[in-house]
């Protein structure tokens, strides 16, 4: 609760009000000859609406705003200092109530009995007697100041409470009634004391930040191997994590059971309770089906399998499920077919060197399974990891496209499966298709340009298709050498 919302006068304000007060007791003594208008006032034996009632009252006034104005600024004063901890509106409003009520219910009991015991006695019954009359609210106020005061929650944050499947929001916190939203924007209302009541974790007050816990199914062939299975999703989930930083590094991947010829397979992720459930489990979903398809994880049922592996090639299947996140998504289906029927699979091992800076090589490699690290040298000496690759991506292209030395070096940091394509795969298509080199031109030009954060309005349309028609030429000159002037 930030101190702006607590309202108070000015500093110099507060100071003519606390010189009022002498001011009309200086008054008080020259009207009525007391400093003290309920020295002169007995409403026990005269209760009529005289003018030093009237005076003597609106000394009490006087004073009771002066002392509440002077509390408001010492917690304005005191949450300026405090960046956590602050005291919040609605402890001022109490402390407020209780400053009028005590001043106004010692102003009456002094202009009606002038003594001492007989105040305090009254005062313990009127106490006693409105505690009892408003119990209940009392109890919601003195429960709402601790939510606040003890920050056990606060507006817009999370909460999972226990018994509930999601987190809900806090969109409301006032002097009595806290109000939660679902995530499907369900609105509940609660009273402060039955929200002290519910036990809760408040995943917005977390030493860390941590975020919902959610799961998600589904089921698999049994034709498939349940470790490789495993592992394509955990690869999917490092991609996602990397990704989007709405979820989070914590999530266990599990066989939940073998039926009917299929194997069941559960997924649970964190990720920030911002999300609806839906859309959440729709992203991992969506990135579960991109891996998979890019590892060749069959989707289908047993009898789809047999078929399918009979017809297609592992190598050629693995290539047309990834080829269109590629430079080779400018190729029309039949010429991906060609290059897909001769491509060849490299399986490789976490830690495995796969390229290496300077070598002169004429492939490039479509990641099918696992996870790779493009690492250059920094000015000390240093490895430094400059890029995360992972199934759908390609590796290599500026190479076999220019035939210039390799710019990184790239190592596995998992298991997994490559897909190497040649300059001598490509050749015919290029040679059928020139025109390819300047669709294929301008996409790494748009990626280089991306990564090195240059398209801006500094980067002109000039630089640009400059940048683009040099690197055609590259690529024609490599494939082609003098044959024709590109």
């Amino acid at each position: 609760m930030q101190h702006k919302k607590i309202f108070s006068i000015p500093k110099p304000a507060w100071v003519v009000l606390l010189i009022s007060n002498f001011v009309f007791a200086w008054w008080l003594k020259m009207e009525i000859g007391s400093y003290r208008g309920w020295a002169v006032v007995d409403l026990s034996s005269d209760l009529s609406i005289a003018l030093p009632t009237i005076l003597a009252v609106m000394q009490f006034a006087l004073f009771a705003l002066t002392v509440d104005m002077l509390m408001r600024l010492m917690v304005i004063s005191v949450n300026k200092r405090l960046t956590k901890g602050q005291i919040p509106v609605i402890a001022v409003t109490a402390f407020s109530i209780l400053i009028y009520g005590l001043i106004g219910l010692i102003g009456f009991i002094l202009l009606y009995d002038h003594g001492l015991s007989h105040i305090l006695a009254t005062t313990g019954a009127l106490g006693v007697g409105a505690f009892f009359i408003f119990r209940e609210w009392i109890a919601d106020v003195t429960a709402s100041i601790q939510i606040q005061t003890d920050h056990l929650a606060g507006i817009n944050d999370y909460l999972l409470i226990s018994g509930d499947k999601g987190a809900v929001k806090v969109i409301q916190i006032d002097h009595r009634m806290i109000t939660l939203q679902s995530d499907i924007r369900y609105v509940t209302r609660m009273p402060a004391r039955q929200f002290l009541n519910l036990h809760y974790i408040n995943l917005s007050r977390q030493p860390e930040k941590r975020g919902t816990l959610r799961r998600i199914s589904f089921k698999l062939s049994t034709a498939n191997n349940s470790t490789r299975v495993l592992e394509t999703m955990e690869t999917a989930m490092k991609f996602l994590v990397s990704k989007d930083h709405r979820f989070f590094p914590r999530y266990v991947c599990h066989v939940q059971q073998i039926e009917g010829g299929e194997i069941g397979y559960g997924l649970g992720y964190e990720c920030d309770p911002s999300i609806p459930q839906n859309t959440s489990n729709n992203i991992v979903f969506t990135r579960l089906l991109h891996i998979f398809r890019a590892a060749a994880i069959n989707l289908g049922s047993d009898m789809e399998v047999t078929t399918t592996a009979e017809a297609i090639p592992e190598a050629q299947q693995r290539l047309m499920d990834i080829y269109h996140s590629s430079v080779l998504k400018v190729l029309d289906e039949n010429q991906v077919e060609e290059i897909s029927s001769i491509v060849k699979i490299v399986r490789y091992e976490a830690g495995e060197h796969l390229i290496r800076k300077g070598e002169h090589a004429e492939s490039m490699y479509f990641i099918s399974e696992g996870h790779l690290e493009v690492v250059i040298q920094d000015n000390e000496g240093n490895d430094k990891v400059v890029a995360s690759l992972w199934p759908g991506d390609c590796v290599g292209e500026m190479s076999l496209l220019t035939g210039e030395p390799r710019s990184a070096n790239v190592i596995a940091k998992s298991k997994g499966v490559l897909l190497e394509l040649t300059k001598d795969n490509l050749a015919p298509i290029f040679e059928e298709s020139p025109k390819l080199i300047d669709e294929i031109s301008q996409i790494l030009t748009e990626r280089n340009l991306a990564n090195e954060k240059a398209l801006s309005s500094s980067s002109g349309h000039h630089e640009k298709a400059n940048q683009i028609k040099v690197l055609a030429q590259k690529i024609f000159k490599f494939f082609f050498g003098s044959k024709a002037n590109h």
